[in-house]
């Protein structure tokens, strides 16, 4: 369920040529095809989160397994590009109900397995970045551009049918009483303004902030500065890709042996800054060799993947009982703070060197390092898991 949405978004990337000529569109106009995507994805949730705590999650995503399928058909079938972006909104909408897997996973477990599930949960997310552009090629290559959303509504189908059948909620994701656009900006505001659960938001949207820059700028860099071709950087990002659901694997097996996310969280944060300050040394004397860039970069992404359950954990640890509007807080935040960085590393891109990503990136993990180490200190309730 989790990768659903990366799946929307990089099993269509390798059909982006294709789709334009076949729209007879530019190749910037099928580009928004992703942006449409992503944009409703991220703000989407915002609706959903304090909806899903009244209601419950399964309602909630069956009608987005829903709209998923049916504005994938609808992609499969646009005539033209104007209405191929709109079923792309659509599609956006519906696959936003997936970001509530984090509150699900907080609804079922306890203290002790949590973050455990939060890692396979991330472990997910990280996969999709590798799988579904091989799985998007294969499928352009047999059948063309149509048959990759006909793929998608495919996909929706199956995990409608497993939610259906496979999932079972009680009574502990609901919070009984009507839901009224008050109510949610007060549950948003309880959210924000509880001072341990908004500093833990803040880590996670300026640690996938990290993840924003070095995607975009990593891809300048290795592309137009080092001349490499679009299948090599596919290597190295399926590298750190496989690096980040690496690092969740590995707390997932610390939290099992009791280790408290307070140490993973922090070294991996420590790790990401300092890997971002030599690569920021390295770039300024002139000195970054592929190997040691890429390894440098494998390094920092394994410790963000290793991080991010620890810190929703400790979000969530505040307010369970709004486990679905801090989940759609989350969302929203990493999206809107994945894109500035992004920006960031393209718009400062010299041309020639990696200092706008590095930059970027060692902005970002400073401000995720403190932002934990507050709410680590402002915390009620500790983020240890025993064993």
């Amino acid at each position: 369920m989790a990768s659903l949405p990366g799946f929307g978004v990089d099993m269509a990337l390798p059909a982006l040529a294709d789709t334009a000529a076949s729209l007879d569109a530019s190749a910037h106009g099928a580009s928004l095809a992703i942006s449409t995507y992503m944009a409703s994805f991220g703000m989407a949730p915002l609706v959903y989160g304090p909806i899903s705590d009244r209601f419950g999650r399964k309602p909630i995503i069956l009608i987005g397994c829903l709209v998923f399928i049916l504005a994938s058909v609808g992609c499969a079938l646009a005539p033209s590009l104007p209405i191929l972006l709109g079923w792309r909104v659509i599609a956006g909408l519906g696959a936003a109900t997936m970001a509530l897997a984090m509150a699900m996973a907080r609804d079922v477990y306890d203290d002790s397995v949590f973050r455990q599930k939060l890692s396979t949960i991330v472990v997910a997310i990280y996969v999709s970045p590798i799988a579904a552009p091989i799985a998007g090629a294969a499928v352009l290559a047999l059948a063309g551009w149509r048959t990759i959303y006909v793929g998608l509504a495919t996909l929706g189908l199956l995990l409608l049918v497993g939610v259906w059948f496979g999932l079972h909620e009680d009574s502990k994701s609901r919070r009984p009483g009507r839901l009224r656009i008050l109510t949610m900006i007060k549950d948003y505001g309880r959210v924000l303004s509880h001072p341990a659960c908004r500093s833990y938001l803040l880590a996670s949207a300026t640690s996938f902030g990290v993840v924003g820059a070095y995607a975009t700028g990593s891809a300048l860099f290795f592309i137009k500065a080092a001349g490499m071709s679009p299948n090599q950087f596919s290597l190295i990002f399926g590298l750190t890709s496989l690096a980040s659901a690496a690092g969740a694997v590995l707390d997932s097996r610390l939290a099992a042996q009791g280790i408290a996310s307070l140490y993973t969280v922090g070294g991996g944060l420590a790790i990401v800054v300092l890997g971002s300050t030599i690569l920021t040394a390295m770039t300024l004397v002139g000195w970054t060799p592929i190997a040691v860039t890429v390894l440098l970069f494998a390094a920092m992404t394994f410790s963000v993947g290793g991080a991010g359950p620890g810190i929703m954990q400790g979000s969530m640890q505040q307010l369970p009982e709004l486990s679905g509007t801090i989940s759609a807080a989350g969302n929203c935040l990493a999206m809107v703070m994945g894109s500035l960085s992004s920006g960031l590393a393209a718009i400062f891109f010299d041309g020639r060197t990696l200092l706008s990503t590095t930059v970027a990136m060692l902005l970002c993990s400073t401000l995720a390092l403190l932002s934990f180490l507050a709410a680590a200190r402002g915390t009620a309730k500790p983020c240890a898991v025993p064993s």
